[in-house]
């Protein structure tokens, strides 16, 4: 392997893990502060680790993607350590839900895939159908594995949970780069 690759290699594995890291404490630190507020097994009124999954899928879509799937499976394995089938396909809609939403809105609702030009209404309609597909695929699945009585009741207030945490976090990723272009741009005078 020549050294170039090794060291795309490490970057991309650091990526991974830097990802990895941030979802599991994004979802900690949900657990902490809105647990109160779950509606049912794996639905909360207000996710903010699902804005989080969201933008390192926009911004790294696979280190992103892998990323959320180790920690989602690490985060799986310390509530049900023996359901493996679970807490693998858990892991993989967890992980799978933003990278499919990112492909739908680059193939059919024409984003750009380096994200130049996104603008408030291409957020919102992002942040919606990411919401609608994480809430009906995770609903869908813990309705198969019995973990919820009112799939669709249940599906509608994840959609809602995954909706605000989704634009909690985006709107604050946008005025932390705004912030940063200003202090750049004031720096460079």
């Amino acid at each position: 392997m020549q050294t170039q690759e090794k060291i795309n290699l490490h970057l991309h594995a650091a990526l991974v893990l830097v990802c990895s890291l941030a979802y599991y404490f994004a979802f900690h630190l949900n657990m902490y502060w809105f647990e109160w507020f779950e509606f049912s097994h794996g639905t909360n009124w207000i996710f903010i680790p699902s804005g989080l999954r969201l933008l390192l899928v926009l911004v790294l879509p696979l280190a992103g993607t892998l990323g959320i799937a180790a920690a989602s499976l690490a985060i799986n394995y310390s509530f049900t350590n023996d359901a493996h089938v679970y807490n693998i396909v858990t892991s993989l809609i967890s992980a799978g839900a933003p990278f499919l939403s990112r492909h739908i809105a680059v193939h059919f609702l024409q984003l750009n895939p380096q994200l130049n030009g996104l603008r408030s209404v291409g957020f919102f309609k992002l942040s919606v159908l990411f919401a609608v597909i994480n809430a009906t695929l995770h609903q869908i699945w813990f309705a198969w594995v019995d973990l919820t009585q009112n799939w669709l009741q249940s599906a509608l207030v994840m959609g809602v949970g995954d909706w605000t945490g989704t634009v909690l976090v985006l709107t604050f990723a946008s005025v932390v780069i705004k912030g940063y272009k200003l202090m750049h741009s004031t720096h460079a005078r």
